[in-house]
């Protein structure tokens, strides 16, 4: 079950449904899915701000070097009596050296981006998630207080890193089972 675009997806499905013209008039194939209910996220967390931290360019001395890391976490409230667990897809550009990391953007349009690293996704257990693939179940309880937690910090991609702005943008998805 997708949190986020279940109903996009059913709307979508219902948009895309056949019509047949017959003798007697048109007929309309509809279609959709009733699916169970999921969690309520936290509202504070689908907008976050998350502050990695500042850090000096030669704290990169060579590929594979990263930064300490800051918390991301997505509470979730409201989880129905059907739901065991959670899996998570962070979706975003894909570093051009790294294609499990996230790039770097100019979200602010400030320019005087830093170069030569990106942004590591790790799960509650400190496991790399690479960009635009879920992560590993994460077991929910049912009603409140589920939290998931994730970490982000920056990672080297190429020698030398660059000093800048080193914001980016991303987006999750929730999958539960």
């Amino acid at each position: 079950m997708m949190s986020k675009g279940s109903i996009g997806l059913l709307a979508m499905s219902m948009m895309m449904s056949v019509a047949h013209a017959s003798d007697n008039g048109v007929e309309i194939d509809m279609s959709g899915t009733v699916i169970a209910s999921t969690c309520d996220v936290e509202t504070a967390d689908t907008l976050q701000t998350v502050y990695i931290g500042n850090f000096a360019s030669t704290l990169f001395s060579s590929v594979g070097d990263v930064s300490p890391s800051a918390d991301l976490l997505i509470r979730l409230n409201n989880c129905s009596s059907g739901i065991s667990g959670a899996t998570v897809k962070f979706s975003g550009t894909a570093d051009n050296d790294n294609s499990k990391l996230l790039a770097l953007s100019d979200t602010a349009g400030a320019g005087g981006m830093a170069a030569g690293v990106g942004v590591e996704i790790l799960d509650a257990n400190k496991n790399s998630v690479a960009i635009n693939t879920d992560s590993a179940s994460q077991p929910l309880q049912e009603g409140d207080n589920n939290t998931l937690t994730f970490f982000l910090r920056y990672k080297a991609t190429k020698i030398p890193v660059t000093a800048g702005n080193a914001s980016s943008v991303m987006y999750f998805d929730l999958s539960y089972q």
